[in-house]
């Protein structure tokens, strides 16, 4: 079987202890929480979360999975078991080139990234596949070991778990010891399974695009039952989830960044933004844990697409001709966001974990109808007062008119510009009153309300 990238994404640390020269780890309470699949039904993507019974010295994870061939096929010979079976187990590898030779001998996919392990903590890894690599039309089992980096050398350890197709059903089992699968789990039909988040309701606007953005492996929970969903999300956070719905691609250039390790799990995403021009600081400085506000958010998107070119949807915080200005524009002519209320964009608020994957699932899946906002926005933009006739004023002493209010025009029956006008005539009305300490009833103040609830209503609040 062609070799194969199996990406692993883990939260890594490690303590050290020796055992016998060397200590194997071992995962325990594997359970996969996910799988995505590509159009055809092949496996694309199985999220991971585990634990670590051993703490290494300098211990590394690699994932390495050798394929049971089915009955009848030809080829090499079946292989059953772990890597004692196969007479591995022990043995040094003095490089990761030789650890991927065995590659052309066993039929096996290789990770080349290595992970450090978290020991005593839940760890997450997400595998990711290429078509065909799992098919799901036939019968394939597939063994996952472990491989342990220690004192300048790879070697093989215990078996991970094991991956089956059968019948057109995903299966899967935790290795709970050698030779000892543990209980398969079925995922029916490729449909991919998702967690059930707490804190994600069929209610929230939001329930879809977390649903979506899991199975596609564009995020997960922050533990097995929370997704976050009001977490702010950073810089490094939010160009993750474009580059992995971008398929996760290698970027080739050097790292020019002194804050961006290569066991990051943004080092590639970094790099890619990069390249892409997403995101380039032209600096030595990448700031992976700056919060994404919304002009930030709508810029990484624009770049994404290429930096297309759109009509001006004016917001009135928002500078024309700026470079957010241009992105803004875009973003919200595709649908992908509006506005904070009003003519406002409000650029400068943070984004959460759950406005975030509901940007991206609009731009992949769903986008907003935001005609009607664009019309207001643009015609509150070039709207001109003319002459006009207003309602009276309060009087100077409100007790002797107590009808003054009842006498008023409706703001739902006024024109755009009527109401303006009497919405800033009004304040201008109270804040005098206020200066030249005159009594006012609660009538100027309910006036006040009544206009600009109508105001905000037709979004002409500036």
């Amino acid at each position: 079987m062609a070799k194969r990238l199996l990406s692993a994404l883990l939260c890594v640390c490690v303590f050290a202890t020796l055992l016998s020269g060397i200590a194997f780890g071992a995962a325990t309470n594997i359970k996969v929480t996910s799988a995505g699949y590509f159009s055809n039904g092949d496996v694309k993507t199985l999220s991971i979360d585990f634990g670590w019974d051993t703490a290494s010295a300098a211990s590394r994870l690699t994932i390495m999975t050798t394929r049971l061939r089915s009955e009848g096929e030809e080829g090499t010979d079946k292989y059953y078991g772990d890597f004692t079976d196969l007479g591995y187990y022990g043995r040094a590898f003095s490089s990761w080139d030789e650890v991927t030779a065995q590659a052309g001998k066993f039929g096996m996919l290789l990770a080349t990234d290595e992970h450090k392990m978290e020991y005593g903590k839940t760890n997450s890894l997400t595998l990711y596949f290429e078509e065909g690599d799992i098919p799901m039309n036939v019968d394939r089992t597939y063994y996952v070991y472990l491989w342990t980096y220690y004192g300048g050398h790879y070697y093989p350890d215990n078996l991970f778990m094991v991956l089956q197709v059968k019948n057109g059903e995903f299966k899967f089992a935790p290795a709970k010891g050698r030779n000892d699968y543990g209980s398969f789990t079925l995922l029916k039909g490729g449909v991919a399974t998702t967690p059930e988040f707490k804190d994600v309701k069929k209610s929230d606007y939001f329930f879809e695009p977390v649903n979506w953005a899991v199975q596609k492996a564009i995020t997960n929970g922050t533990s097995n039952t929370a997704f976050s969903p009001n977490a702010t999300c950073t810089r490094a956070q939010i160009l993750t989830f474009l580059w992995r719905a971008a398929g996760s691609p290698q970027p080739t250039g050097a790292n020019p960044y002194k804050d961006v390790k290569t066991s990051d799990y943004f080092y590639k995403v970094a790099l890619w933004a990069k390249e892409k021009g997403i995101y380039n600081p032209g600096g030595t400085t990448f700031g992976p844990n700056a919060q994404c506000t919304r002009a930030s958010t709508v810029e990484y998107f624009w770049r994404f697409a290429g930096a297309p070119s759109a009509e001006r949807v004016p917001f009135s915080d928002v500078t024309e001709s700026s470079t957010l200005d241009k992105a803004v524009s875009w973003a919200v002519r595709k649908g992908i966001t509006n506005g904070t209320g009003g003519t406002a964009f409000s650029p400068n608020t943070t984004c959460t974990r759950a406005q975030i994957v509901t940007f991206l699932h609009r731009y992949y899946v769903t986008a907003l109808d935001n005609s009607q906002l664009i019309t207001d926005l643009i015609n509150a933009a070039t709207r001109t007062v003319t002459s006009m006739t207003l309602d009276p004023n309060p009087p100077e002493d409100y007790r002797k008119q107590p009808d003054w209010y009842g006498i008023l025009t409706p703001p739902a029956k006024m024109s755009d510009e009527r109401l303006l006008a009497e919405y800033e005539n009004i304040q201008k009305v109270i804040e005098d009153f206020r200066k030249r300490d005159i009594y006012m009833s609660d009538g100027p103040y309910s006036r006040e309300l009544d206009l600009w609830s109508e105001v905000s209503r037709r979004r002409l609040d500036r």
